[in-house]
């Protein structure tokens, strides 16, 4: 299955090439020419930064040349429009639809193609050559980096691809690269936007953290000195020693044989002597 799906990617890629080829042989004969797509006929291949442009010329430097020749430019305007490249003074831009001619390569030989018209949305790199009242405005597609040619009597402007403003990361406020932690405002605590101005105690005066009481004034009653409760816990040890439980046993036991007799009675009482009579 693999193998069957490669060799239907490579038909196809043949059959957009070849149909590419014939309409640029063919070109003469046709007023205008209309590309569905771009790539299959690369000169400098497909890009995306202006290093990738900048290395691709330097690798098919030869060609490049070549192509630029076949535009019209004289050696003069190619060393300039390689010096541009390398300085990086080209624009990315919309390119045009309508081009005035094209380059394009296939099995390492360099083509053109006059009055071409490239799909919609394309964007890529613009640099112009002033030539007298002239401007060759030159393109250079990133989809297939064919060098491509508009005349002009004066320079224009390409709007560049709008791009979004960079924004500081979340929690942050500025503008990058001129990001910031924000803060409260001097004298206020907090975090942002929730910052608010400390206060002091209910009774108490000053501003935190410098709070104090208010002096007594004149005829006020100083409060007596707040009283602190202490409490202290004691422990009461109970200790027997062990020599006194034989000591009550004798005790006890003689003690208790002394008193089992009754104590003796009271004596009589005393009679008086009879009197005579």
């Amino acid at each position: 299955m693999a193998l069957f799906s490669d060799f239907l990617s490579r038909a196809l890629r043949t059959f957009l090439a070849f149909s590419y080829l014939v309409a640029f042989v063919g070109g003469e004969a046709q007023a205008q020419h209309v590309l569905p797509i771009l790539g299959t006929a690369p000169l400098l291949g497909a890009m995306s930064t202006m290093a990738d442009l900048q290395e691709r010329v330097r690798e098919r430097h030869a060609m490049f040349e070549i192509a630029a020749q076949d535009l019209g430019l004289t050696d003069a305007e190619t060393q300039e429009l390689v010096d541009h490249i390398m300085s990086g003074q080209v624009r990315w831009v919309l390119v045009p639809r309508h081009l005035d001619a094209m380059t394009w390569a296939w099995d390492g030989s360099v083509y053109m193609y006059r009055d071409v018209v490239i799909p919609a949305g394309e964007y890529g790199w613009e640099t112009d050559i002033h030539v007298g009242s002239n401007v060759h405005a030159l393109f250079i597609p990133a989809a297939c980096g064919n060098l491509s040619l508009v005349e002009r009597s004066e320079q224009v402007s390409y709007a560049p691809p709008p791009q979004l403003p960079p924004s500081c990361p979340s929690g942050l406020m500025g503008n990058p690269p001129n990001c910031y932690t924000p803060q409260c405002p001097s004298g206020m605590m907090g975090a942002p936007p929730n910052c608010y101005t400390p206060q002091c105690p209910n009774g108490m005066m000053g501003a935190p953290p410098n709070c104090y009481a208010p002096p007594c004034q004149a005829g006020c009653a100083t409060p007596p000195p707040a009283l602190t409760q202490v409490i202290v816990r004691t422990t009461v040890r109970q200790e027997v020693s062990w020599w006194l439980i034989p000591l009550t046993l004798i005790g006890f036991f003689f003690g208790g044989h002394y008193h089992s007799q009754p104590p003796p009675g009271p004596p009589p009482p005393v009679r008086c002597p009879p009197v005579d009579p």
